[in-house]
């Protein structure tokens, strides 16, 4: 699929689709779909883009229709701080589904769009909320490089105290995969902690970086820590190299868990990088912010990082 496609689907839609662009690299952003961005390299679409979640509506009775895409979660998933266990089983926040993003700046090549989304916890605490997104896009000898920052504002007007809540932003940027397809992390040393099934058997390593083979079996969530450095895909079916880097986090800002755990499981070892490979043939390079210990009116948690799109050889 291309772009232009992409555009149509969401605009007759009400997806409220706006492109950037530099050369022939392009950024779509669906203000009317979770403020999803999608990335293009050389004209081709290069982001998993699910039309389905364009045509319909995620609701807990008809599900969750996965858009593809970056998408922008609230961490953690599971444990008594996440958010996707409000309603007693795993659904979406509904406030992040039908959420409308607006346009803050917009010109040729960056963006800035946000929306305020109202979240309740597995606790039932409500935490109010502004997310933010922004991204530039540059062509550089070829290669699609988006610099992206997420964040989100928190817009309550009580202080919330260290141990009752945890949130950070969570970017989870998916691409269609098969079983030539090759994830990538920093470090052979990098302790690895399996959120679903184990991953052991998949991984091996050079000593300079640890692979992970796809499995059309299993889901498959590696959780990685600052040490991990980078997340990447090799898509040689494509030709496609897919790089995601995270800039060290903001002094105050700690590293959060982000595990689908039940809702009355506390929070593990926190996580800065993971790789999630879904059985129905996709895989997620995703990246995670930090919070503060206390949480207090007008405190803004962001992350900021670089993807790089480029040919293998």
């Amino acid at each position: 699929m291309n772009t232009e496609q992409l555009i149509d689907i969401c605009r007759k839609n009400g997806r409220r689709p706006i492109t950037i662009s530099s050369g022939n690299a392009v950024v779509t952003a669906t203000l009317g779909m979770e403020g999803r961005l999608f990335l293009s390299h050389n004209g081709e679409l290069t982001s998993l883009f699910r039309p389905e979640a364009a045509e319909k509506i995620s609701t807990s009775k008809t599900g969750y229709f996965n858009p593809g895409g970056d998408g922008f979660w609230p961490a953690p998933e599971g444990t008594r701080f996440g958010y996707e266990y409000s309603s007693g089983s795993w659904r979406v926040p509904a406030a992040v589904v039908s959420a409308q993003y607006d346009i803050v700046s917009l010109s040729s090549d960056s963006f800035e769009i946000a929306a305020e989304i109202d979240l309740i916890n597995n606790q039932q605490l409500g935490i109010p909320c502004r997310f933010t997104r922004k991204a530039s896009v540059r062509e550089v000898d070829g290669a699609t490089v988006v610099e992206q920052y997420d964040a989100i504002e928190y817009i309550g007007c009580c202080e919330l105290a260290a141990g009752t809540f945890s949130i950070a932003p969570w970017s989870l940027s998916q691409f269609v995969v098969n079983g030539q397809t090759i994830a990538r992390f920093g470090d052979p040393g990098t302790p690895v902690r399996d959120l679903y099934m184990p991953s052991k058997e998949l991984l091996a390593s050079d000593g300079k970086v640890v692979t992970m083979k796809h499995d059309n079996v299993n889901r498959i969530q590696l959780a990685l820590p600052e040490k991990s450095g980078f997340v990447e895909l090799l898509l040689p079916d494509r030709n496609l190299q897919i790089t995601r880097t995270s800039a060290p986090l903001a002094d105050g800002l700690l590293p959060v868990d982000i595990a689908d755990f039940p809702p009355d499981a506390d929070p593990g070892e926190p996580v800065r990088f993971s790789i999630y490979n879904d059985p129905s043939g996709f895989m997620e390079l995703e990246t995670v912010g930090g919070c503060t210990a206390d949480l207090l009116p007008g405190t803004i948690l962001g992350v900021n990082m670089t993807n790089v799109i480029k040919a293998i050889n």
